[in-house]
C-alpha cells in the first residue's frame, strides 16, 4: 500500500471515529435529556404544570400520654385557571379530629363540622359560585382515610390547610409508649362480597416534602426516646423531663414515622386537667383524663426502650406454660408483595416457633380464596410439626386478591379442637380491603369465646382495619414495618393475647363534683396486661371553686387475688388551658356507638352518655366539633374570585410505600381526572421516543460513513 493509499484510509478510519463518537456523545445527552424530562414529567400534570401539593408538616406535642398533632398542608397553584383538589391523608382512626382551617394570603377559613349531606351541599354551592371553599371527612368504609378537598385556589396562589386531632400514645412491647404517624396508603382491594363506596387510592412519583418535629415533656422524666424507623435528632431539656425530636435527614412519607419513648414508673397513673369554656356559654369547665397500666405481669427491663434477647427468652418461657389452639390467618395476596411478604412469612416463622409445646395450630394461607395448611383441622404441637409448617410457609408466594371475611368466617365457624385449649387467631396482614364493615359485624357477631388479634405488615397497611378486629375480637394488635425486629413484636402480641386480663376495676370520686365519667363507671371494666387504660372525669362546675379533688382507682390483681387501690390527686393549679381532653373522651363515646350500631344495632349504655337529648353520634358529633364518620368539616371564603368556571379539578398521589409496588390489580376504578401516576407513563413514553429517534439517527449516520 503506498503512501497516499495508508493516509488516506487512516484519514477516512478518522471520520468515522469521529463521527461515531460525536453520535455517541449526541446519543448520550439526548438519554440524559430525555431522563430529565421523564423525571420531570412525572412531577407535572398534562399542562406541564408542577403537582400543586408542596410540603407536609408534622407538629406534635406530647404531654404525659396524650399528643396533640398539627398538620399543615402547604399548596401552590401555579397555573392560570383555579384548581380544586384532592388528597387522601392516612390517619389514626383512634384519633379525635377537632379543628381545620384553609389559610389564604389575606383571609383565614375557619371550618365547621356538619353532618356529611350538609357539608357537601356547603362545599358544591361555594364551589359554584366562585367561592375557595375546603372540605375534609373521613370515608365511612375507611375510617383511616380523610379525604381533604380545596375547590377554587386562585391563580398563583399559595394555600395552607391546617388540621388538628388529638390521641392516646399507645403502650409497646409492655416497656415503652409508642407514637406511630402514618405517611402514605396502600391501594385496596375491592371484594366481591362489597361494593366500593371509596375514593380511589392513586400513589405516583410525587414530589412534596415531609418534615415532623416532636416536642415532649413527662413529669416524670424522660429515660429515653427514639425512632426505630428513621434517623433522628433527639435533644433533652428540663433535666429531661422535656425532649425535641427532628429528623436527621430530608425525608419522604414513604414509610411511617414511629417514635418510642419511656418514663419512669411506667405503671404509675398520670393525670391530666385541662380548662375550657363549655359548648356556646363563656363559662369555666374542666376535664381530667387518668391514665394507668395495671402492672400484671412483673417485668425487670421497665426502663428499656427495645427490649433484648433476655426479655425475648423471658416471653418465651411465660408462653410455653400455656396451652391453646392458634391459627394463623396468613395474608399473601398481590398486595403482599416484595418486603411486606418476606416480613409476613418471618412473622409465621417467629409465631411458630413461640408456640407452647402443649397446644394445637393451623395455618389459614388466603388470597381471594383460602387454604387450609391441615385439611384436617389443627395439629399437636411438635418439633418435625413445627419444623414441616416452616418449610411450608417458605414456599408461599404472593398473588391474587385480599378476601378477609372468607377464611376468617371459615376459622370461626369451624369447632373448636377441644374445649380445654382456648382458642386464638392471630391474623397477620396490610388490611386493603373495601368491606372492612362487613368482617367486623360478622366477627362482632360469631365471636364466641375465641379472642383475635392482629398484625399489621408494612406502612401503609389499614390501621383501621387491624385495630378494629383486634378490638371486636377482645384481642391486639400490633404494627411491624421493614425495619422492625419481628420476633419481638409476635412473642409480645401472643402473650398479651394469651395473658389474664385484669377485671373489676371501679373508678370512685366526689359526685357532688363529677357531671359524668367515661367510660361510664357503673358497667365493669377490663383491661389486659399491659394495657394503658384511659378513663374521662368531666366536672360540674362547682369543681371551679375548689383547690382539689380525689379520684379512686382500684382493680383486682388476677394473680395475687388482692385489690390494688391508687388514690389520685387532681389539683385545679395544674389544669392546661386546652379543650383537647375534653374533645377526646366525645371522640371515645362516638368511636363506641358507631361500634355498638355495627355490633347490635343500638347503643349500649357501657357507652351512651345522655347530654341534653343527644341521642344520634352524628348530633354529638356537631356539637361538640369533633369529627366522626357522619360528619366533615367544611368552610367557605367570603371573598369570591374570578374565571371560577374553569377550575381543573387535580387528584394528588400519595408517595408509594418503600415496602410495596403494585403488581396487582385492585379492581378500583380510575381517578375521575388527571393523575401523577398517568404523567409517569407519559414520561417513560418521551423517553422511548427520544431513544428510538437517536438510534435511528446514529444508523443513519453510519449508512452516509
Amino acid at each position: 500500500m503506498c503512501i497516499r493509499d495508508r493516509v488516506s484510509t487512516q484519514s477516512t478510519w478518522g471520520i468515522k471515529m469521529s463521527f461515531q463518537k460525536f453520535h455517541l456523545a449526541g446519543l448520550a445527552l439526548i438519554c440524559l435529556f430525555g431522563l430529565t424530562i421523564a423525571q420531570e414529567l412525572c412531577l407535572v400534570d398534562s399542562s406541564g404544570k408542577k403537582v400543586p401539593l408542596r410540603s407536609i408538616d408534622y407538629n406534635i406535642s406530647v404531654y404525659e400520654t396524650l399528643a396533640d398533632i398539627e398538620i399543615t398542608q402547604t399548596y401552590f397553584n401555579d397555573r392560570d385557571v383555579p384548581i380544586e383538589t384532592q388528597y387522601l391523608l392516612p390517619v389514626n382512626p383512634d384519633a379525635a379530629f377537632t379543628r381545620m382551617e384553609i389559610l389564604l394570603p389575606n383571609e383565614t377559613i375557619r371550618m365547621r363540622v356538619r353532618g356529611k349531606a350538609e357539608a357537601q351541599k356547603i362545599y358544591d354551592e361555594g364551589k359554584a359560585n366562585g367561592k375557595t371553599v375546603g372540605m375534609g371527612s373521613l370515608q365511612e368504609s375507611a375510617l383511616d382515610i380523610m379525604t381533604i378537598k380545596v375547590g377554587n385556589i386562585p391563580p398563583n396562589t399559595t394555600v395552607k390547610v391546617v388540621i388538628g386531632y388529638t390521641e392516646n400514645v399507645e403502650v409497646q412491647e409492655s416497656l415503652f409508649y409508642n407514637l406511630i404517624i402514618s405517611s402514605t396508603l396502600t391501594p385496596r382491594y375491592v371484594s366481591r362480597l362489597s361494593p366500593n363506596t371509596s375514593a380511589p387510592i392513586t400513589t405516583g412519583n410525587v414530589d412534596f416534602t415531609w418534615n415532623i418535629i416532636a416536642t415532649m415533656y413527662s413529669s416524670k422524666g424522660l429515660e429515653a426516646v427514639q425512632s426505630s424507623t428513621h434517623d433522628v435528632n433527639v435533644d433533652f431539656s428540663l433535666g429531661k423531663k422535656s425532649a425535641r425530636v427532628s429528623f436527621k435527614n430530608v425525608e419522604k412519607p414513604n414509610r411511617n414515622f414511629a417514635l418510642q419513648f419511656s418514663t419512669a414508673d411506667i405503671h404509675q397513673p398520670t393525670v391530666i386537667l385541662s380548662e375550657h369554656t363549655l359548648f356556646n356559654s363563656s363559662e369555666t369547665a374542666y376535664t381530667a383524663m387518668i391514665s394507668f397500666m395495671p402492672e400484671l405481669v412483673s417485668n425487670p427491663y421497665s426502663s428499656v426502650i427495645i427490649s433484648d434477647d433476655e426479655v425475648l427468652t423471658l416471653r418465651r418461657r411465660r408462653l410455653s406454660t400455656s396451652r391453646g389452639e392458634f391459627i394463623i390467618v396468613f395474608d399473601r395476596s398481590g398486595s403482599m408483595n416484595g418486603r411486606r411478604i418476606a416480613k409476613a412469612k418471618e412473622s409465621v416463622v417467629a409465631f411458630l416457633n413461640a408456640l407452647p409445646s402443649d397446644s394445637y395450630f393451623n395455618i389459614i394461607i388466603f388470597d381471594d380464596k383460602y387454604e387450609p395448611y391441615s385439611q384436617e383441622g389443627s395439629i399437636r404441637t411438635s418439633p418435625d410439626s413445627i419444623r414441616k409448617a416452616t418449610d411450608y410457609i417458605y414456599t408461599v408466594m404472593d398473588r391474587g386478591g385480599t378476601e378477609i371475611y372468607d377464611p376468617i368466617k371459615y376459622v370461626l365457624d369451624t369447632k373448636q379442637v377441644n374445649s380445654d385449649y382456648p382458642r386464638y387467631i392471630f391474623l397477620m396482614t396490610d388490611g386493603d380491603v373495601s368491606n372492612t364493615d362487613q368482617i367486623l359485624s360478622f366477627v362482632s357477631g360469631n365471636l364466641g369465646s375465641t379472642k383475635i388479634s392482629a398484625l399489621g405488615i408494612g406502612s401503609g397497611a389499614s390501621t383501621y382495619l387491624v385495630k378494629s378486629i383486634a378490638k371486636v375480637g377482645k384481642g391486639f394488635s400490633y404494627f411491624v414495618t421493614d425495619k422492625e425486629d419481628v420476633s419481638q413484636k409476635v412473642v409480645s402480641l401472643m402473650l398479651k393475647t394469651i395473658s389474664a386480663s385484669c377485671e373489676k376495676i371501679t373508678v370512685s370520686y366526689d359526685k357532688d363534683l363529677v357531671a359524668q365519667a367515661i367510660p361510664n363507671p357503673e358497667v365493669e371494666q377490663v383491661v389486659t396486661v399491659n394495657e394503658v387504660y384511659n378513663t374521662f372525669i368531666v366536672f360540674k362546675p362547682s369543681f371551679a371553686q375548689k383547690n382539689n379533688t380525689e379520684v379512686k382507682v382500684s382493680y383486682l390483681h388476677p394473680q395475687t387475688k388482692k385489690q390494688v387501690t391508687f388514690n389520685i390527686i387532681v389539683e385545679k393549679s395544674t389544669s392546661l388551658r386546652t379543650d383537647s381532653i375534653m374533645k377526646l373522651g366525645i371522640h371515645k363515646i362516638l368511636k363506641s356507638i358507631q361500634e355498638w350500631k355495627r355490633s347490635y344495632g343500638k347503643i349500649s349504655k357501657e357507652f351512651y352518655v345522655e347530654v341534653e337529648g343527644d341521642t344520634l353520634s352524628k348530633d354529638l358529633s356537631v356539637r361538640y366539633q369533633v369529627l366522626s364518620d357522619e360528619t366533615a368539616f367544611v368552610g367557605v371564603s367570603e371573598r369570591t374570585i374570578q374565571n371560577a368556571n374553569n377550575t381543573q379539578f387535580i387528584n394528588v398521589d400519595n408517595y408509594e410505600s418503600i415496602d410495596y409496588s403494585t403488581p396487582y390489580s385492585t379492581s378500583a376504578p380510575s381517578a375521575p381526572s388527571f393523575s401523577v401516576a398517568a404523567s409517569t407513563m407519559l414520561g417513560i413514553g418521551y423517553l422511548a421516543l427520544l431513544l428510538l429517534l437517536s438510534l435511528y439517527f446514529m444508523a443513519v449516520s453510519y449508512t452516509h460513513l
